[in-house]
């Protein structure tokens, strides 16, 4: 996997796997054990800024502290290429990425983190040790079902920062987040409690008691009375008051006793109802809301479930489902300006090529041969679950069997003279054409299959007779043959087995594929508690194995290298992010209850049944809210800027062109 590596390690027992931020004395990366495969994070020490002799003062203290609000350190690693911390990796990134502006947290999730703190500070504080730099940076994060789970990150390093000073160099901390005797160089356990004070009144209010540049930050912690808005319970109220005092005297005398006195206040407060319909995050609503402008309309004949759009300019690109894909090049009247739409209606794949792109403002009818519009359809003898639209054809994969139909045929209705004649035309009736599939793959149960964004191979996993195992074979698409293609991977008896109760499967990038599995209960069996991802070679080697502690529902592929989008049950208010490349977690909170995701190669799209419609940048930000249609049953991006909506309600329905670039998007085109 070194080709996927942001550097590699020599004579380490660790590979790199991705760089995923940059910590006080170097740069941090998600890093797996080479035999384990157990995920870490390597932080990087600087010989310069952090001396060999004094870290190893302090690391027998770091090698103490076990807890799991705690991110524990295990070892420190030596390589020819440096020295890092071997730390628990926690994917889902710091409290200041869940903090942001156009967020807010459920008030009992500020609560639950808060709690988590106190907790692990209880443990620390019992054993001497003081963090002296308590903030949302070194607040890191693991994910739950039912929200996150904080773990205090730099413990020790701080304290040695503390050695530092006395030295007369280095930082003291954060000024937005200090004590006041800790601008005098003065510490102790009530000045970690000043610090979770600060974090509690910013969760809660979503912003801080005292701001400015740092000589104004240390007037005001010294000397400004703190003014909590009415919007904040009484009761944690209290609270925050007594964690602000000024002199250590008076404030919590103990973590434990902050953290009873926040357990309190969480059994006794009531919430807002607006926050009845979500009990974890959600969109601050600040963006406005556009209306959609269609660049065309379309009546259907039947209810489309899913649509795959295919730009006459497109450039050859690839995603973890393989949506967008190169042009294909043929003799076609339409070849260079055509916009491709394919729809699925239960047996039937049909196409329409546009003259001049969907987006034109003439592009009203479809693409004309000989005076007449070319319409092409597909009948299947059984329903299609996902087309796949590669070089060397569209891909319908049913429920035990894989066809293709050559995009030549959609386009031009004839065989080219160089290549191997093509099923035959049944029959072709005004403007309307049927064509014969060609059979690739037939099994005798129940399968997933994804294949290679340029279509030269594909990965199997059938679906054992006990309906629990699965096996994964790799096979070759190049050249597609009418039999079954050759298996990469020696065939079935070498096919390496797969976790139980496999869900979908998804290609990585050109030489991987990654298999999802749900994690069930170990003691019923029967519900389900996280999900197991196990990456493998394009020869069906096992690569890692992941674990995510949450349950997910319509997972999906993103034009975003190594990234994945799914929604998770029980949380219809947001979305989940999984980057593979490094390994990350991101909960995007949201003001709509999408049913339908689409990617492109500058965001993402998520659209409700209402017609409410949510536009993520590359980032995970909100930056545009727009209202289009009701009753959506697919969408599609049409890169590089078009929408493609079809709706279905009643026994009628519609497909809408919307141009984003007349969308009040945030996005550049």
């Amino acid at each position: 996997m070194s080709y996927l590596l942001a550097k590699e390690l020599k004579r380490s027992k660790y590979r790199l796997l991705g760089l995923v931020g940059q910590g006080q004395f170097g740069q941090v990366y998600c890093a797996s054990h080479r035999k384990t495969g157990r995920l870490v994070a390597l932080k990087e020490l600087d010989k310069k800024r952090f001396p060999t002799h004094k870290f190893l003062r302090e690391l027998r203290f770091l090698l103490s502290l076990q807890h799991d609000n705690i991110v524990t350190c295990h070892a420190l690693e030596h390589t020819s290429t440096g020295r890092y911390l071997v730390m628990d990796y926690c994917e889902g990134g710091t409290l200041r990425g869940l903090m942001e502006d156009d967020v807010r947290l459920h008030p009992s999730q500020c609560l639950k983190l808060v709690i988590d703190i106190l907790a692990g500070l209880d443990h620390a504080h019992h054993r001497g040790i003081v963090h002296c730099d308590i903030k949302p940076e070194n607040i890191l994060l693991t994910l739950q079902a039912d929200g996150w789970r904080a773990r205090i990150s730099d413990f020790g390093i701080a304290r040695l920062h503390q050695d530092i000073i006395s030295d007369g160099s280095g930082n003291t901390g954060s000024p937005a987040y200090m004590a006041p005797e800790r601008f005098y160089g003065q510490y102790s356990i009530t000045s970690d409690l000043y610090a979770v004070g600060v974090l509690l009144f910013e969760l809660l209010v979503g912003y801080r008691p005292f701001s400015g540049v740092p000589i104004e930050m240390m007037s005001a912690h010294l000397n400004r009375p703190v003014s909590i808005p009415n919007t904040v319970p009484a009761v944690l109220q209290t609270v925050i008051l007594t964690a602000l005092q000024k002199l250590p005297a008076r404030r919590f005398q103990s973590a434990t006793e902050m953290l009873k006195a926040v357990q309190t206040a969480a059994t006794n407060v009531e919430f807002d109802r607006a926050w009845a319909d979500t009990m974890l995050l959600r969109a601050s609503g600040g963006q406005p809301i556009s209306e959609c402008h269609y660049v065309q309309q379309e009546t259907l004949r039947s209810r489309v479930q899913q649509l795959v759009t295919v730009a006459g300019d497109a450039s050859s690109q690839g995603d973890l489902n393989g949506t967008a894909i190169a042009k294909t090049v043929v003799n076609s009247p339409f070849d260079a300006t055509g916009d491709r739409v394919y729809q699925i209606h239960k047996n039937d794949i049909s196409c329409r090529s546009y003259a001049g792109g969907l987006l034109a403002g003439n592009a009203v009818s479809p693409v004309e041969v000989d005076g007449r519009s070319l319409f092409s359809c597909v009948r299947l003898p059984q329903a299609v679950k996902e087309l796949l639209v590669r070089p060397q054809g569209c891909f319908a994969i049913m429920q035990r069997s894989i066809y293709r139909v050559p995009v030549e045929l959609f386009q031009t209705g004839v065989a080219l003279p160089s290549q191997k004649p093509l099923p035959p035309i049944v029959s072709t009736s005004g403007s309307l054409v049927h064509l014969l599939p060609e059979l690739v793959a037939e099994f005798s149960g129940d399968f997933l299959a994804a294949i290679e964004t340029k279509g030269r191979w594909m990965a199997v996993a059938a679906v054992e007779a006990d309906k629990v195992t699965s096996l994964l074979d790799v096979w070759s698409l190049l050249p597609i043959q009418s039999s079954k293609p050759v298996s990469c991977n020696g065939g079935t008896s070498a096919a390496p087995r797969l976790a139980s109760n496999l869900f979908h499967l998804a290609m990585v990038d050109a030489r991987y594929v990654v298999a999802f599995s749900h994690l069930l209960d170990k003691g019923t069996h029967s519900s389900i508690t996280g999900v197991l991802l196990e990456i493998f070679t394009r020869r069906g080697h096992p690569v890692i194995t992941l674990s995510l502690p949450v349950p997910l529902r319509h997972l999906s592929g993103s034009a975003t290298p190594y990234r994945m989008i799914a929604l998770e049950p029980g949380q219809p208010h947001s979305v989940l992010l999984i980057d593979l490349k490094p390994f990350k977690l991101l909960r995007v909170g949201l003001d709509i209850v999408p049913i339908l995701i689409a990617s492109a190669s500058w965001g993402d799209i998520l659209m409700a049944a209402d017609g409410n419609i949510v536009v993520l940048d590359r980032y995970g930000l909100v930056v545009g809210r727009m209202v289009g249609p009701a009753n959506p049953t697919a969408i599609a991006v049409l890169e590089p800027h078009g929408l493609l909506i079809a709706t279905w309600a009643e026994g009628q329905g519609t497909l809408v062109t919307i141009n984003l670039k007349q969308a009040s998007t945030g996005i550049l085109f």
